[in-house]
């Protein structure tokens, strides 16, 4: 069966609007509203990636309540087409796009199956997916969900987390066999390894979207997590991961479903050593911060990084980049869009955000520039330059909408006109 929207850019300026912070401009346009599916919450399988291999990238997303039905949408000059690509696992969240068979064109991974893209989708974009299982927790949501290089052999690796399997496992594949995955478990005791008063609920998601990198020089990366980083064991795969707790406690109390960051690995002040940004999700009252990491892993210091204004809702975005072409990193965060009691405050106009650096490369001072308040909220935000004119740009979609309608949002970056 097809499936067609359209949305021209030009069509209605109502449903379009340009944000301005300093020297960043956004245009917003809307990908999809309403997106397919009931009045219900939940939103999963989103990605960026170039899925018909036509120069620009397109998106992946799931409606749960919509049984799990995935689409692609096809982006061409800031009009989007949605085609059908398959049905997924109605309890998922995390999902990344990978090229698992090496054929290069992106996949679409999701808990418990990826979907093998066609290659043909430029000529014949409602060609069908063809859907893989894995070995994968069978029950609970897989809330985190990426890529990396774990073992260095130059492809690509699955990297997940379960807060529902065993006590909170984290969990990376070797997919070099695209049909036969072996799994490695980094720690199947996740939820154990935090202080948390009773009757709190472990530590419900931590490394998305980009918590994974080498935090200590020796070639291999590491995976950070709420309450510390696992150290790969390298060269000596046989060894056990081990956790480098922080020195600071993390979280919020109390929370809906545990403790839960959005964390993103990288060199923020210049010294040679990877720091880590993080921000407090799923919970209201959520804040941001930077750890600073010296002495390659061995010391690290934490640095609260300003509040867009008290109270906050839940920071489930988070991106880290170039995004005003000047030459360092700027860090975005966006608050959810989501009426629960406990993830936003009640009146609360969401806000999508940057935290500017005013002070230098080495010695990094922040502060808050509002892109946008109100709806559209934010929600796993993704970057990449979706219409390929060089700078970067932002997706972003709903998980359980305050507004009238479930929507997935394009932000075009105006810095390069």
């Amino acid at each position: 069966m097809h499936y067609f929207i359209t949305l021209l850019a030009s069509f209605f300026m109502a449903l379009m609007a340009t944000g301005q912070t300093g020297s960043l401009s956004f245009r917003h346009h809307v990908i999809a509203s309403p997106l397919p599916g009931p009045p219900e919450w939940g939103t999963s399988g989103f990605t960026l990636a170039d899925y018909d291999r036509d120069g620009d990238l397109d998106i992946t997303i799931s409606r749960r309540a919509d049984s799990a039905r995935v689409y692609w949408y096809e982006y061409h000059a800031n009009s989007w087409t949605m085609h059908y690509l398959g049905v997924a696992d109605q309890q998922q969240l995390g999902a990344t796009a990978a090229d698992i068979n090496n054929d290069g064109f992106p996949d679409l991974v999701m808990g418990r199956y990826w979907f093998e893209n066609p290659g043909v989708l430029l000529a014949h974009p409602d060609s069908s997916f063809t859907r893989h299982d894995y070995y994968a927790p069978r029950k609970g949501e897989i809330h985190d969900l990426g890529i990396a290089n774990l073992n260095r052999d130059g492809l690509q690796d699955i990297l997940i987390y379960c807060q529902q399997e065993m006590s909170g496992t984290l969990r990376w594949y070797d997919a070099t066999d695209p049909r036969n995955w072996v799994y490695h478990d980094i720690a199947v005791d996740v939820n154990m390894t935090i202080q948390q008063p009773e009757n709190s609920n472990g530590i419900h998601g931590g490394f998305s979207p980009h918590g994974v990198g080498d935090m200590n020089h020796d070639g291999y990366d590491d995976v950070v997590m709420p309450q510390g980083w696992y150290k790969n064991p390298g060269r000596k795969a046989d060894r056990d991961w081990q956790l480098m707790p922080w020195p600071f406690s993390a979280g919020k109390y109390p929370n809906l479903y545990g403790v839960s960051i959005r964390s993103w690995v990288c060199d923020l002040d210049n010294d040679g050593d990877n720091d880590v940004v993080f921000t407090d999700c799923d919970v209201e009252n959520s804040a941001g911060y930077w750890i600073e990491n010296t002495r390659k892993g061995k010391h690290v210091k934490l640095h609260p990084l300003p509040s867009p204004g008290d109270p906050t809702g839940s920071f489930h975005s988070l991106a880290i980049a170039d995004f005003d072409l000047d030459g360092d990193p700027d860090i975005f965060a966006g608050e959810q869009e989501d009426p629960d009691k406990g993830m936003k405050p009640g009146g609360l106009k969401e806000r999508g955000f940057f935290w500017e650096n005013i002070g230098t490369a080495k010695k990094p001072i922040f502060t808050v520039r509002i892109l946008h308040t109100d709806n559209p909220g934010w929600h796993d935000v993704i970057a990449g330059d979706v219409d390929g004119d060089g700078d970067m740009d932002m997706v972003s979609k709903v998980w359980n909408k305050d507004g009238e309608t479930y929507h997935a949002d394009y932000w075009e970056n105006l810095k390069i006109q």
